[in-house]
């Protein structure tokens, strides 16, 4: 069994990751076409994505003597101990080390060139005719040194994404495994609930939701428990929406059902939960919207997105005649992605264009890109209205359905769908 099998999902990086250990273990067919292992390999993404546990399936697999440095220490110290970590590294070669949450290392420093990192750059240029692999781990590469990050020093960057819905899946079937589950509590289910989320999350709501139904002393967790853990962990709503008046409570319902009909309008499976339970940030409810991976540069799927952020607002005012108040986070949303129509891709004229994605502040902000952006979002909201009145029965037959449930998951939207086609 390889160290990657525990590594579910991620089979490109994985393959990246199994190139290197081949290099390593067979130096020489590589010798022969005149090519060497590179020096280092750098695994970044957002935490809980399972960077230290690809790191460490390559350490295991190298079957190098191996050093692991993580910030565990007073600065002086620290640098003292990364200095000794090369110099070992450098006598045990072939070895690895591993430089876990690097862009941690230099944490407590203001300099511009910490020197922990000064130490870790000077002792991959130490180790660097020795044959001294080094793999490091980092959140945001952007706190780290260019110098740093050049080759010769990381040969290879590697970002590691969240999982996708089918690599999802495997890891939460992964994470089932030896836990009673319903019938209806599917691994697809679940991950698409989970859509865009760590690996770390994945596992987290699973367990939360077992501690809700042995609290419960049910003898299997079920698809409410999956819902009530994801709600809190990873869109922090509340367990109930006991303090709404009837009227608040309908009107949330419309304003979310307004963003879930026109999501759907655009692709019939792209919401996956629906909520009138307030979070944590101030939003009033919660709409899961699924991006599709065509939607960073894709014009259409980003006109939709703001036309889905509008739809909210626009099906209370079709509903009550009123300007829902509580539509002001969707605004900003949809200001932004409109904004970036018009000064990334010329919509209102190359005049405005700004290909060096240059923030302007709020004195310098040109006001003919707030006119350009302000008229693309009446555009949207008129197109949203539109779309709400050519499906207003669904609408309303899911306000509804979150008046009376709280929550609605893909599987309830998609039936109530299919009522109203029969």
């Amino acid at each position: 069994m390889s160290a990657f099998d525990k590594v579910i999902g991620y089979e490109k990086e994985k393959e990246e990751l199994i190139q290197l250990c081949d290099m390593a273990k067979h130096a020489e067919k590589y010798a022969a076409l005149g090519v060497t292992l590179p020096r280092g390999v750098l695994l970044h993404g957002v935490p809980g994505v399972g960077k230290t546990l690809m790191a460490s399936a390559l350490v295991e697999e190298m079957g190098r003597k191996s050093f692991v440095l993580r910030k565990d220490k007073s600065i002086q110290d620290f640098v003292d101990e990364i200095g000794k970590t090369f110099a070992r590294a450098k006598e045990a070669a072939p070895s690895v080390i591993f430089l876990d949450d690097l862009d941690k290392f230099a944490s407590d420093s203001n300099s511009r060139n910490p020197e922990e990192l000064i130490a870790v750059q000077s002792g991959i240029d130490e180790v660097k005719s020795c044959d001294v692999f080094v793999i490091a781990t980092a959140n945001e590469i952007r706190e780290l040194p260019s110098s740093l990050r050049r080759p010769g020093r990381f040969d290879r960057i590697l970002k590691i994404c969240s999982p996708n819905r089918r690599e999802a899946a495997a890891i939460v079937r992964h994470y089932l495994t030896g836990k009673k589950v319903a019938q209806e509590v599917t691994a697809e289910s679940i991950a698409r609930l989970m859509d865009g989320n760590s690996c770390a999350a994945l596992e987290s709501v699973l367990n939360e939701a077992g501690i809700y139904a042995g609290y419960e002393n049910k003898p299997e967790i079920g698809r409410e428990h999956i819902v009530r853990a994801v709600l809190r962990e990873i869109f922090e709503a509340d367990e109930s929406v006991n303090e709404m008046s009837a009227a608040e409570k309908e009107e949330v319902a419309f304003h979310e059902a307004g963003h879930a009909v026109a999501a759907l309008a655009f692709d019939p499976e792209g919401v996956g939960l629906i909520s009138v339970r307030p979070s944590k940030s101030d939003a009033r409810g919660v709409v899961q919207i699924f991006k599709s991976e065509d939607y960073c540069g894709s014009y259409n799927k980003m006109h939709e997105r703001v036309i889905s952020l509008l739809a909210g607002r626009a099906a209370v005012e079709l509903k009550f005649g009123r300007t829902d108040v509580g539509a002001t986070s969707d605004i900003e949303r949809a200001a932004f992605i409109a904004e970036r129509f018009v000064t990334d891709y010329g919509m209102s004229g190359f005049e405005l264009l700004r290909p060096d994605n240059r923030t302007l502040t709020a004195e310098g902000h040109d006001e003919r890109v707030v006119v350009g952006r302000n008229a693309m979002l009446a555009r949207c909201y008129e197109e949203a209205k539109d779309v709400l009145r050519r499906n207003w029965a669904f609408v309303e037959k899911l306000a509804a359905a979150l008046v009376e449930r709280d929550t609605l998951v893909f599987e309830e939207i998609d039936e109530l769908r299919r009522e109203m086609a029969a």
